[in-house]
């Protein structure tokens, strides 16, 4: 492969490389072994494509050489990826996480020769709802799956559980921490009966359910989290205080939502007004009566009565492309004449 850069290089500046399969699981280090044993240095990288610049002093004769190797070196020892008991878990832990992985449905599934540039941040968004992540590699060689449970324990970082049925059984380890700041926000759960729960009673028979009761909460995931602080930065939804969400009955929420799609509705599809006076402004301009209603001029569809039938058609259809702003209200012609003056 260097042999084929330099080869590339002698006939123009810049080389494209295409990267595809397991190597595209940790680019950057794709990226620093290319420009340490090339010589060049990477200038743009789009997906799995890489450009890989020569450099202005790049003499094709003082390049370094490389042997030819004429046998294929012994494949080296690795330790064992998969153990009995892996990152501080008891042997009955990690045959109960083996054992709820078997029914885990998998986040996504690895295609061959596919590029994996996205696999370590969707492996990390993962972890942020569920302790054990499933990848489904069928179709892969095992090496090749292998070396990738191998690149994940090392870049997210996880641990391996299992790599049975062609499919990789990660655990996020017991000290995960969250990448967010504030990954979850708590909302209350309804039942789908909507029975009311019922409050604790004690012996003294005064009511103690504020105090006992366990309310059930459900959370956001990562991504959904993101989408509702954006639509709330940008007025499409609306935040409510729990005290405003408790005081809130049928008949408010009705209200508040009518007053709120309005507002919404206000702020995405406002613009600037364009007013027209009266007088020869404009050619379509409009004429207000005595009596305050407003009527076009009369002699603004005046045609010869002896015209033919398509000629009136023809009149009427370029009344109707006649644009009714005057010169010089639109923003364009503010752009032209900005442009003009420079």
């Amino acid at each position: 492969m260097l042999e084929m850069i330099h080869c590339h290089w002698r006939r123009q500046e810049v080389c494209k490389v295409r990267c595809r399969g397991v190597p595209t699981v940790d680019m950057n280090n794709l990226c620093y072994h290319l420009e340490e044993k090339s010589g060049g240095k990477v200038i743009k990288r789009v997906g799995g494509v890489v450009f890989l610049y020569r450099g202005r002093n790049y003499n094709p004769y003082t390049r370094p050489r490389y042997p030819l190797m004429l046998w294929k070196p012994a494949a080296p020892v690795y330790p064992k990826l998969i153990q009995q008991a892996p990152g501080g878990l008891t042997v009955e832990e990690a045959a109960e996480m083996r054992r709820r992985g078997q029914i885990l449905l998998p986040i996504l599934k690895l295609a061959k020769n596919g590029i994996y540039i996205n696999l370590v941040k969707d492996v990390q968004d993962a972890f942020e709802g569920n302790d054990l992540v499933k990848i489904d590699c069928k179709g892969l060689e095992p090496s090749d799956y292998k070396k990738i449970g191998a690149k994940l324990r090392d870049l997210v970082p996880c641990v391996l559980l299992s790599f049975d049925k062609e499919q990789i059984l990660i655990y996020r380890g017991k000290g995960w921490k969250s990448r967010y700041l504030k990954p979850l926000t708590p909302v209350p759960k309804v039942e789908k009966n909507n029975r009311a729960v019922s409050s604790v009673v004690d012996s003294s028979g005064e009511s103690a359910g504020a105090s006992n009761n366990v309310t059930i909460r459900e959370v956001l995931r990562p991504r959904m989290f993101k989408l509702w602080k954006r639509a709330i930065e940008s007025s499409i939804a609306l935040s409510l205080d729990d005290d405003e969400a408790n005081a809130l009955t049928p008949d408010t929420l009705l209200m508040r939502v009518d007053e709120f799609s309005i507002t919404s509705q206000a702020v995405e599809h406002s613009f600037p007004a364009l007013l027209v006076g009266n007088g020869k402004e404009g050619p379509e301009a409009l004429n207000e009566s005595d009596d305050g209603i407003i009527r076009p001029q009369e002699n603004q569809f005046e045609k010869s009565l002896d015209a033919d039938d398509d000629d009136h058609f023809e009149y009427d259809m370029l009344e109707r492309l006649e644009s009714s702003a005057p010169l010089g209200s639109l923003p364009i012609d503010s752009v032209i004449e900005q442009l003009n003056s420079e």
